[in-house]
């Protein structure tokens, strides 16, 4: 009697062993967690040198990009619905925006913006022949900033025009939201003026790469901890989610709100959810801050115009 329960019992062991098995094999692998869903990763592009800002068409969900592939600059134009590249008919680009009405893409080559039609496939120098300019978004009008200048501009009615408040700042990168307020990084620390303000603020002491969503919200994202954050109600930084090993380069949202972004490996991702729950939290360690500072600045100077 003792021996065959001790068969029974064995023999259940094994079938939950094999069934937790079996569980641990489906269970889907968390890249990140985000407003506590799970996601996996979905390679876009591995293998080039990648430059540049990532910009994206929600209207068609195609993603913008540029990458060298056997000496030859090439800017692609990635479907995420249709998982098809094209090759665009451009070359050096490293400043992208789009017009989410229109359509077009705005682009920087070495001098000037040319601005690329997807409905006919042709490109035109849209302004700046003289200028090299270092990012760019599409808000209303086109906001860029220089290489190796100070301030921020918008072009309108065919003319530049310099943004008072910011001509005395370096800056490296930045967005504007739906409350038209603008962050940019400068000095290796997050700044803002607000819509309406004559003054700068301090917002973060620290570096983020940032960009916003489908809806115009503010997104950070932390070198070092991974960590994700969005404006909040109050104007402030809040905990959205995390990466779980990737550091994030650059990022943007498509026209699902989620998330592709370029991972300091050199390669593209497209983040996927997955029907399962998840939750992190993250915390700083402010010792190996002066350490990513100088790295992450590198990656930056590297990107363009050596």
């Amino acid at each position: 009697m003792f021996f065959q329960q001790y068969l029974s019992m064995k023999y259940i062991l094994v079938i939950f062993t094999i069934l937790i098995s079996a569980y641990a094999r489906r269970k889907p692998t968390c890249h990140a967690c985000i407003h506590s869903v799970c996601y996996s990763r979905e390679l876009i592009i591995r293998g080039f040198k990648l430059s540049g800002q990532l910009a994206i068409d929600r209207t068609s969900n195609i993603l913008y990009f540029h990458y060298r592939h056997k000496r030859k600059e090439v800017t692609g134009a990635f479907s995420l619905d249709e998982v098809k590249l094209s090759i665009l008919p451009l070359n050096f680009t490293f400043g992208r925006a789009v017009d989410q009405l229109t359509r077009n893409l705005y682009t920087s080559g070495v001098q000037g913006v040319y601005i690329y039609n997807p409905f006919n496939n042709s490109t035109e120098l849209y302004a700046l022949k003289d200028k090299t300019i270092w990012n760019m978004q599409y808000e209303d009008k086109l906001y860029y900033t220089e290489f190796k200048s100070k301030g921020l501009y918008k072009y309108e009615n065919k003319k530049s025009i310099k943004i008072p408040e910011l001509s005395d700042y370096q800056i490296d990168n930045f967005i504007i939201d739906r409350q038209k307020d603008i962050y940019f990084m400068s000095n290796y620390t997050i700044h803002v003026l607000r819509n309406g303000s004559k003054q700068v603020e301090l917002f973060e002491d620290e570096i983020y790469y940032m960009s916003t969503d489908r809806n115009g919200i503010a997104y950070f994202i932390q070198p070092y901890t991974r960590g994700m954050y969005k404006i909040n109600h109050m104007g402030k930084l809040s905990e959205v989610g995390a990466f779980k090993k990737d550091s994030v380069f650059l990022f943007v949202f498509d026209n699902e709100n989620n998330i592709i972004y370029e991972g300091n490996d050199s390669s593209v991702y497209y983040l996927a959810p997955k029907l399962t729950k998840c939750s992190v939290t993250t915390k700083g360690v402010g010792r190996f801050r002066k350490k990513i500072i100088s790295t992450t600045d590198r990656r930056i100077r590297e990107k363009c115009c050596q």
